[in-house]
């Protein structure tokens, strides 16, 4: 099914949008920059992990943390990003798209304001978190906000195409720009770009974005949103303590325990609300079922990459972090120049057979480092195998998120993306946290026992992605 079947399926009519949205037909200039708009606020999302994450020695060179906080800079956007996207979808569906959209990316920008000129280290930990509940808040919006702006089919798949170019390219053009950014002028100018970014943002989509309906519907299901957010929460934390402890130490299993009790607690309220924060039979549509757990293993596959490049680059070969970021920088551009490859595939091949290939290429390209050494040649096996990866990427990115809200009510987007994007957190934590164990488990003394673990984590990834093949074409219908 093509990019262009699948709006059309989910936004054909007027009436058919959401009611949190009045659907209004803006100038041609003005829906281009709203889709400027919609896609900055997904790269704002992931430059908030890559950009703190290069900055991470110098934040802690200069506010003292120490090893027992420093991992918390990370963390807690983690968490708070992952534990509110169901309530921000849900509240999007509710209160209007454009209105959460932008609360979003103020509260963003608070929370960068707070990281940027952060005082002592709580409170760059706690500007983190804010930034962490805006991520949440603006994100799910995002891509409903396209089927809304873009009524001509044409125009759609082309829009489609450009918020899938840097959805997935954001994260890796962030970790060059966060190490430039750190070495040029401190830890603390990242964190101040993005308030730049975020502030202007709210500026122009405050002035293009379509108005939200008058009137909304629904409840925001308090009680199921904080049991979801508690679970959540919890099980991204007790799955990142894995990365340093084993999986059986009670640091590990008592919050995925609390986890456990509370999103079984989540399940059982969202079968007796009349108006739940998450519509079970959501996951009943094969497409949407399938695009969850492509969430889970795309992310797992890529935590492949985007976890042992840096460390094997720098702590093996001796790059520094700046060169270890462009590095890994052709993992974005060859994603932004294969993108319309990915929608002409999905129209001509279909969601299903374009997501097993994409995690088929994701998963040989990935091999490809597996011949890694000591003194292994970037550019003549290391940049082919991230390149091909990244080729394998962009096909899987843009089938999964065709799939996303395929078949979906279109006043249940914003919450339909939140499943999907909460399905990618769970995947990145729960990938690094098993990649690192089996990385471990496998390295030996020496430079070459660390390469050798290297090459496990990888190995691991590259067979998790070609289950994620498996998992489209028994997951997916054919069409």
């Amino acid at each position: 099914m093509s990019v262009d079947t699948v709006l059309r399926e989910t936004s054909t009519t007027k009436t058919a949008v959401a009611p949190a949205v009045a659907v209004t037909s803006a100038p041609r200039r003005a829906r281009w920059v709203a889709l400027a708009v919609v896609s900055a606020v997904n790269a704002l999302d992931s430059a908030g992990f890559a950009v703190a994450n290069t900055a991470l020695p110098d934040i802690d060179r200069s506010l003292g943390l120490g090893p027992t906080l420093v991992p918390w800079v990370m963390t807690v956007y983690a968490l708070t990003f992952a534990g509110f996207l169901l309530f921000g979808g849900r509240a999007a569906d509710v209160l209007g798209r454009r209105r959460m959209l932008l609360a979003g990316v103020t509260v963003y920008a608070a929370g960068a304001a707070a990281s940027a000129f952060a005082p002592t280290g709580a409170v760059l930990i706690a500007g983190r978190g804010l930034q962490g509940v805006g991520a949440a808040l603006s994100g799910p919006p995002a891509l409903a906000l396209i089927a809304s702006i873009f009524t001509d089919a044409r125009e759609r798949a082309t829009a489609m195409g450009i918020y899938v170019a840097v959805s997935a390219s954001s994260f890796s053009a962030a970790l060059v720009f966060g190490g430039v950014m750190t070495s040029a002028a401190g830890w603390r100018a990242p964190f101040l770009a993005l308030l730049v970014i975020a502030s202007v943002v709210a500026v122009v989509g405050a002035k293009v974005l379509p108005r939200d309906a008058e009137r909304t519907r629904g409840s925001l299901d308090i009680p199921g949103a904080t049991l979801i957010t508690g679970g959540l929460m919890a099980l991204v934390y007790g799955v990142g303590q894995a990365e340093h402890a084993s999986f059986t130490a009670a640091k590990v299993l008592v919050p995925v325990a609390v986890a456990v009790v509370l999103l079984v607690g989540f399940v059982a309220r969202e079968h007796l609300a009349a108006q739940p924060l998450l519509p079970l039979g959501l996951l009943r549509i094969p497409t949407v079922r399938a695009a969850t757990v492509s969430g889970v293993v795309f992310y797992t596959t890529l935590v492949g990459m985007l976890f042992f490049a840096p460390l094997y680059l720098q702590g093996v070969r001796g790059y520094s972090p700046l060169m270890s970021g462009l590095a890994i920088a052709p993992m974005g551009a060859t994603v932004a120049a294969t993108t319309a490859v990915a929608a002409a595939l999905i129209a001509r091949i279909g969601q299903r057979a374009t997501l097993a290939l994409g995690f088929t290429v994701m998963a040989g390209g990935l091999s490809t480092w597996l011949l890694m050494g000591t003194d292994t040649n970037y550019f003549t096996v290391l940049l082919p195998g991230l390149v091909v990866m990244s080729f394998g990427q962009t096909l899987t990115f843009a089938a999964m998120m065709s799939a996303a809200l395929t078949g979906v009510d279109p006043e249940r987007h914003g919450v339909a993306g939140a499943v999907n994007i909460t399905a990618q957190q769970i995947g990145s934590g729960l990938g690094t946290a098993v990649l690192a164990t089996v990385a471990a488990a496998a390295t030996g003394p020496g430079t070459a026992g660390l390469v050798d673990g290297y090459r496990a984590g990888i190995a691991t990834a590259a067979a998790i992605g070609l289950l994620g093949a498996l998992s489209a074409l028994v997951l997916l219908r054919r069409r």
